[in-house]
């Protein structure tokens, strides 16, 4: 089974860096580059971030003939001109999703949802959890994740934009239960090129993951997008084939 990660920017790709990818045009051409990048790596399940609408995951979905999901954040600015979130993309059998919430700010009414989703991932079922944490409260939505993760007995999966680094501290309560794949498998070239490069134009930080469930999965093979796919936004996609042990 093949998982993949990416912050699409809402189709802006990577130019302007200085500017919010909200601010930029989201042509077609650009959708279109989001969905070959995807399609390069052949995944089963695929979490995206910074997704326009509930339109645009439906316009790569339909590129991809794969299902979707989608999950919008909650935001002050949604009713006049702005609407951003989360989804997956998947071809395996959905049993059910719901988006929770892991952050709210009451003074500018914004947050943050995380997406869990249950496949049927051949006998098995899994528990997959697609989320893009703000960078100031690292903490506090981690805690919230543990305890979304307390409510099912599934082997369980974190993918996302996590916005800090590997050696961040915020990420040692998740590191006792759950394995960075990147980590786990630094020794091979896919894993040593998503260290080395990270998963992020410009500054080479590595803050997109996929972790998954101690004991629970065998990591087969990771690693970042091709070269060719590495502009559709400021972040690179990365990916991790797992087994179900």
């Amino acid at each position: 089974m093949r998982l993949l990660t990416l912050n699409i920017r809402f189709g802006a790709g990577s130019e302007f860096p200085d500017k919010p990818g909200y601010d930029i045009p989201a042509k077609k051409e650009k959708t279109i580059d989001v969905a070959f990048a995807i399609e390069s790596v052949q995944p089963d399940i695929v979490a995206l971030q910074e997704v326009k609408n509930e339109k645009q995951a439906k316009k790569i979905a339909s590129h991809l003939n794969f299902k979707y999901i989608y999950c919008r954040h909650p935001s002050s600015y949604s009713l006049d001109f702005f609407e951003w979130g989360i989804a997956f993309l998947f071809r395996l059998p959905l049993i059910k999703s719901a988006g929770f919430s892991i952050y709210f700010d009451e003074n500018i009414r914004s947050g943050r949802q995380a997406l869990q989703a249950s496949f049927q991932a051949g006998d098995n079922v899994i528990s997959v959890i697609n989320v893009h944490l703000v960078p100031h409260a690292i903490d506090h939505q981690i805690e919230n994740l543990f305890s979304l993760t307390k409510q099912s007995n599934a082997p369980t999966i974190l993918m996302g934009d996590f916005n800090c680094t590997p050696h961040d501290n915020a990420l040692n309560s998740i590191k006792n239960k759950w394995v960075d794949t990147c980590q786990a498998a630094i020794t091979t070239p896919g894993g040593a090129e998503a260290d080395s490069i990270g998963t992020t134009i410009g500054n080479g930080k590595r803050i997109d993951y996929i972790f998954v469930e101690k004991n629970c999965f065998i990591i087969r093979k990771v690693g970042i997008v091709e070269e060719k796919h590495r502009l559709i936004s400021d972040h690179i996609g990365y990916f991790a084939d797992i087994d179900i042990r």
